[in-house]
Order: structure tokens, then sequence, then C-alpha cells
């Protein structure tokens, strides 16, 4: 099933799921992250540039849930955003 859906009403609903799901002890943050993925080329670099600083907010306010259980995922989801706008910036 495909869903049509405008890029900029994409890019919104994914920064709101990640909102959520930020500070979940739960499955739901994984199962998000996931699904999103392999949608970061169909994302504006706006898009990506606030999931990035909502990335910030939450590991400077040390709101990541749990450090052992849900941290290294946040961090690993940090590092997929920075590798994507470096991309699209032309570095490597």
């Amino acid at each position: 099933m495909k869903i049509d859906i405008d890029q900029e009403d994409f890019g919104t609903l994914c920064i709101t799921a990640i909102r959520y799901c930020q500070g979940r002890r739960t499955y739901m943050p994984d199962l998000v992250r996931e699904i999103i993925k392999p949608h970061l080329s169909e994302l504006s670099n706006k898009t990506i540039d606030v999931m990035v600083e909502d990335c910030g907010f939450q590991r400077r306010m040390n709101l990541y849930g749990d450090e052992q259980i849900d941290l290294p995922g946040w961090l690993e989801w940090e590092q997929i955003l920075l590798n994507e706008q470096k991309k699209r910036k032309g570095q490597k």
C-alpha cells in the first residue's frame, strides 16, 4: 500500500513521531527510527536539521531515557542524521 503525502507533511510527521518517542522506555523509539531511516533521502534539509537539533537538545538535557538501554540507540540515530547532513553538503 502506498500513501500519497507531500514532502513537507511527511517531514512534519517524522519529526512529530521522533519527538513523541524521545524519553520513552519502550520498543517505540526503535520502531519509529527503523521506519524513517530508509526514507531519509525523501526528507528535506530543514527536516533533517530539525531532527539533529532535537537530538542535541535531548542529549544535553539528558532526556533520552535509560543510559544503558535507550541512549545508545539515540546516539546512533543522531550520527545517522549527522551523516545525512554531511552527505547533502558534499562532505565525507
